[in-house]
């Protein structure tokens, strides 16, 4: 009796010791999926609220798109990563001033992310070179997935 007793104590041990390995791949949180058509506002505290698209796709963490607004000139292109809960990147802009001159610039963005909603901000707003008009500063960018 005592050996069966040793030996099932034995195999418990060795089934319960060792180094615990998580399965290939596996990692702590999935990136959301981002991916599609995105409808919103972008507001900034030195420009008029206007309406966005955003049109994102998105391999693993890694997201990229291009947005346009539809109520003025503006455009540019979204860089970035997403996790379980933010984005985290880049936007380039480009707007047309009124005496026709192209105004460029990058803003880093970041915000919560769900598969339905995003808000991003911005606290420097649009980086860039000299433009007639104000280029937007301390950015909001509230966007609904189509």
């Amino acid at each position: 009796m005592r050996i069966a007793l040793l030996v099932c104590v034995v195999a418990c041990v060795s089934a319960c010791g060792g180094n615990s390995v998580s399965p290939s791949g596996a990692s702590g949180s999935a990136a959301t999926n981002i991916a599609g058509t995105w409808n919103g506002t972008v507001v900034s505290s030195n420009n008029s609220d206007q309406q966005l698209t955003m049109v994102l796709t998105q391999s693993g963490s890694d997201v990229s798109g291009n947005w346009n607004s539809t109520s003025v000139n503006w455009n540019g292109q979204v860089s970035g990563t997403v996790n379980s809960s933010t984005f985290s990147g880049k936007i380039t802009f480009s707007g047309t001033a009124s005496n026709g001159t192209v105004c460029t610039g990058t803003a880093d963005v970041a915000g919560p992310a769900t598969t339905s909603t995003m808000s991003w901000t911005s606290a420097n707003g649009v980086v860039g070179g000299s433009c007639p008009a104000p280029l937007p500063v301390g950015l909001k960018i509230d966007l609904q997935k189509q």
